[in-house]
């Protein structure tokens, strides 16, 4: 009986203290993947993972920003939703909806079609020379209908996953 109450109160301590913990992220970012659709031009999925709110506003910069030359983006759940999407060469995007349209939240927010199943926009970019052992990295913002910051978390992606020459 004694350890029953020891592994319930172990227990209820672990979990608290895991959720005490824990960054809390109401948005996830990433890029699913890089791929080569011609030479030194190459398709970058961006997805999301939003289990929670409806996002009206997205921005992303590209980091490094010396890297990719960003010429098109468009698709995904933010071509859906009616987003405008504006950008610049250096890998700076912003997107909203002038009449409200929102993102809504995930579908799939676990399993294999986590991040294929949401994708928020393909970039169309060029590159010279991509360097090996390099993260790409994005600052994210993701605003709620009201304006409000999301807390967003991006994944890290390695350069060197990179698919050649298949898309």
């Amino acid at each position: 009986m004694i350890y029953k109450k020891l592994f319930k109160i172990s227990f209820l301590f672990t979990l608290f203290a895991s959720l005490s913990f824990s960054e809390n992220y109401k948005v996830e970012v990433g890029v699913e993947s890089i791929t080569e659709i011609e030479n030194g031009k190459y398709n970058i999925s961006v997805y999301i993972v939003n289990p929670y709110d409806p996002i009206a506003g997205i921005q992303f910069k590209i980091i490094p920003s010396t890297i990719f030359n960003v010429e098109e983006v468009s698709g995904g759940s933010s071509e859906n939703a009616g987003f405008q999407i504006h950008k610049n060469f250096k890998g700076t995007i912003l997107g909203f909806s002038m009449t409200g349209n929102t993102i809504p939240p995930s579908r799939t927010n676990s399993g294999p079609g986590r991040l294929k199943d949401n994708i928020v926009l393909n970039i169309i970019a060029t590159a010279d020379k991509i360097p090996v052992n390099v993260m790409l990295d994005m600052e994210c913002v993701m605003a709620s209908k009201k304006g409000e910051s999301l807390k967003t978390e991006f994944i890290p992606f390695d350069l060197s996953n990179i698919n050649i020459g298949k898309e």
